[in-house]
């Protein structure tokens, strides 16, 4: 294990595990702002400071911002999306040999990711009617029933994020606003998810059997997708699209790491984390299910043939897992 660094690098670790991922951010981007402007804010690690959550939307955070003369303004998000370093990033290497640790920040898990907001200094879904925020030193306040405010000396405290306001107003920069949307998760995604991990500490992989009832429901044939909800580099994933000739179909997906998917605590330096037991299944629908109604409708998990299984290759009794469409969760 490493004992001794130079400060230099020490500072170097504390901005890559800021702005990576892992750890709620010390200040704003940018850390100067004008009313009118939208400000990011890291939230913390997805499975750190998040518990693995594999949705986290605007409606699950209280923004508060707090100017320089004591006024407090209710800030609405307006995208809250994830980010991932590189796998091979210092922010994981230093994770696994305790580098992290030596700075302050205990807790750090190997391939986390983080929950980013971005939230505008304006009124509610009016963009161009900036905040009448004093000039000076503001102190911005973010809670949430899925946050874990870890606030360690080495990184930022969620109850009091710094950010300067200074002189003058902007309005809406749509140039800015349109490079958001690409990179938050898509809503024609269903989520695979054990329904209850309590007690567990270990998990194999698992098998899902998912059925469709109606193939003419994919725009322009394309058929949907199975991808990981994390990134950790150790998850397997298969999957394989069965029609069965009439409309309907299955797609059977396998899920494994052979060095388990274990909680932080028992995880080993090849092992996932329970959190990545999470799936997500991207679709390509008809445009006019604005409501995913016949989404819903159109697909559904076989849980007789759908399992999760234990390091011994054994069924584990009593976690079934859930389809759940995102705009549910």
């Amino acid at each position: 294990m490493v004992t001794r660094m130079c400060f230099s690098r020490v500072v170097y670790l504390c901005i890559v595990l800021f702005w990576l991922g892992g750890c709620v951010q010390t200040a704003t981007t940018p850390g100067y702002a004008r009313a009118g402007d939208h400000i990011t804010i890291g939230l913390g690690g997805i499975i750190r400071n998040a518990g693995g959550e594999a949705d986290l939307k605007g409606s699950d955070l209280t923004i508060i911002l707090t100017d320089a003369n004591g006024t407090q303004f209710n800030l609405q998000p307006r995208w809250v999306f994830k980010t991932f370093a590189d796998y091979s990033a210092q922010v994981n290497t230093y994770t696994f040999n305790g580098t992290s640790t030596l700075v302050g920040l205990t807790g750090m898990v190997p391939y986390d990711g983080g929950w980013m907001v971005v939230a505008p200094l304006t009124l509610p879904n009016q963009y161009n009617s900036p905040l009448p925020l004093a000039v000076g030193a503001a102190s911005i306040s973010v809670t949430s029933p899925k946050l874990i405010n870890t606030a360690s000396a080495a990184e930022g405290d969620l109850s009091a994020i710094p950010v300067e306001i200074v002189a003058g107003t902007s309005p809406e920069d749509i140039n800015f606003a349109r490079q958001y949307g690409a990179y938050l998760t898509t809503q024609e995604s269903f989520v695979i998810a054990p329904n209850d991990l309590a007690g567990i500490d270990a998990v194999g992989g698992a098998f899902f059997t998912i059925e469709y009832n109606d193939d003419t429901f994919f725009q322009s044939g394309l058929e949907p997708v199975v991808v990981p909800s994390n990134h950790n580099p150790y998850v397997q994933v298969n999957y394989n699209v069965i029609p069965n000739g009439d409309g309907t179909g299955r797609i059977l997906v396998t899920l494994l790491n052979p060095a388990g998917f274990k909680t932080v605590a028992t995880a080993e330096p090849n092992s996932s984390y329970l959190a990545d037991l999470t799936l997500r299944l991207n679709y390509f629908g008809v445009v006019a299910d604005a409501d995913r109604s016949i989404a819903k409708a159109n697909f559904s998990l076989d849980t007789f043939n759908s399992y999760y299984i234990g390091m011994d290759g054994a069924v584990i009794a009593g976690v079934t897992p859930i389809l759940t469409h995102s705009v549910d969760l």
